[in-house]
């Protein structure tokens, strides 16, 4: 490859190495974004389950998950 080649290759690689990491870097700063703005769903559906698991115990204070005995087929 003669220098010549190199010399006007290289404007146009840098080039595309730019668009490409301004391209990645907006994409990942959308996707923090999403995910910042999940945070606070999340820690609200844990309280929703936390409350609706201490309404809803057993009252013999067995197990919920509880695995039923397999039937045998006939």
């Amino acid at each position: 490859m003669s220098a010549q080649t190199v010399m006007t290759l290289a404007p146009a690689a840098v080039t595309v190495i730019v668009i490409l990491f301004c391209a990645v870097r907006k994409v990942l700063k959308e996707a923090e974004a999403l995910l910042l703005a999940l945070v606070p769903v999340i820690h609200a559906l844990g309280k929703v389950r936390t409350a609706w698991q201490q309404t809803h115990r057993p009252q013999d204070g067995g197990d919920v998950e509880r695995e039923e005995e397999p039937h045998a087929l006939p």
